[in-house]
């Protein structure tokens, strides 16, 4: 019935088969004698976390199947070379979850961060498979609280053989639902995939005077960040685009989404502010620019090594969205109030490493570090020396799954 008015569902529904029979395929056409090894990775998130996992792996011991829900994710990667087969996976139904594994011959099923099945997971689990939660993320009081809740999650994540966490602060809310000897704490393999990708960018998307100047970046904007955000600007640039060329100031636009309706919302705030802007797609018409609307998707996470200062959106809404892309670019980081979702926000704000909007005025203040050259400096050498003290996940992660074997 969603497949009638969602497109994405509609072409998973219609596409799935096809890939589950295409990976079928290569599995019986591999060697009989390794081992079947099945990520999940929801979306494109799920999938960055993975990616560093991959490479890691013994691709002459194991087969490494990987699926995919959305087909935002699906398309541009089912070719990927970092597994030997793709697919979507099957919707959650008892039947479709012990076909798909009696047909695949799964040995092992790895789910990473919260885009866990219920009926695969129990199917995997009646059926003898190894299942693996990787970058376990409780971070929801009620969730372990809540009779209601705790009952309920206590029941899901106790079905797995291995669960992985980021943290020992994650560790102590798991802690609460199931049984400590399955929770080990490993960190989170986001953290070695944002680093690679930073070692891996040489792009150039921007002009010198991006780096140049004092650069403020808006990551992942939705909605509910705008009022904040531009009501912080009426406050520190009070005479507009006057007020930013008289800083010598940069701005990098990135809402979440690049739909229509959020590009003229922006294009309306900036023009009541009377701020000039240009769109990425149009910036080659022009070499004289200071605030600039990104409306090209994939390219926020490189974007941060031009800035230093960033907000990162969605606080104000479900919950703000990654802050690892500026940590590794030593940004000095904002967010909104609902950032508990994320547990490098979480210790961020512990060690004083970050600050949380709440007002307007909250922004503009952050805003103003760009004209404290001593305190920006200090806040960007601690917030390097926190991300260099990282533990690296993905050795850890990798040496727990198949010390199984």
């Amino acid at each position: 019935m969603f497949a009638i008015i969602n497109p994405k569902i509609r072409h998973h529904w219609l596409n799935e088969k096809a890939s589950i029979k295409s990976a079928h395929i290569k599995i019986h056409q591999d060697v009989a004698s390794k081992k079947i090894v099945h990520f999940h990775a929801a979306s494109t998130g799920e999938f960055e976390q993975l990616q560093p996992i991959l490479k890691k792996v013994d691709r002459t011991q194991y087969f490494i199947l990987v699926s995919f829900f959305s087909q935002t994710i699906f398309m541009p990667e089912k070719d990927n070379p970092l597994a030997d087969a793709i697919c979507y996976h099957p919707f959650d139904f008892p039947w479709s979850a012990w076909f798909f594994f009696r047909k695949m011959k799964i040995d092992y099923y790895i789910v990473t961060r919260n885009d866990i099945w219920p009926s695969h997971l129990f199917i995997a689990k009646k059926m003898g498979i190894y299942t693996v939660l990787m970058n376990a993320n409780l971070y929801k009081k009620e969730h372990y609280t809540s009779l209601f809740y705790r009952s309920f999650f206590s029941t899901i994540y106790s079905s797995f053989n291995l669960v992985l966490t980021g943290s020992e602060r994650l560790k102590n809310n798991l802690i609460n639902i199931i049984s400590s000897d399955k929770i080990i704490v490993t960190g989170d393999s986001r953290l070695d995939r944002v680093l690679q990708r930073q070692v891996e960018n040489t792009s150039s998307l921007l002009p010198d005077s991006f780096n140049k100047s004092h650069t403020l970046i808006l990551g992942s904007l939705v909605p509910s960040d705008l009022p904040y955000i531009f009501g912080g600007f009426e406050i520190f640039y009070p005479n507009g685009m006057h007020s930013i060329e008289e800083k010598n100031h940069q701005i990098i636009i990135v809402p979440h989404e690049i739909t229509q309706p959020i590009l003229k919302e922006i294009e309306t705030k900036l023009k009541k502010l009377q701020i000039e802007y240009i769109f990425y797609s149009r910036k080659s018409l022009s070499q004289n620019y200071q605030v600039i609307i990104i409306d090209e998707v994939g390219i926020l996470a490189d974007l941060y090594s031009y800035s230093d200062i960033a907000y990162v959106g969605a606080g104000f809404g479900k919950g703000v969205h990654s802050v690892l892309e500026p940590a590794v670019y030593y940004n000095a980081i904002s967010f909104g109030p609902n950032f508990q979702i994320v547990d490098m926000a979480v210790s961020l704000i512990n060690n004083n490493l970050a600050s949380v909007i709440e007002t307007a005025e909250d922004f503009s203040k952050f805003c103003s570090l760009m004209d404290d050259e001593p305190q920006l400096t200090k806040i960007r050498t601690n917030i390097k020396n926190y991300i260099l003290n990282q533990p690296r996940a993905v050795k850890q992660i990798t040496n727990q799954i198949f010390s199984h074997d």
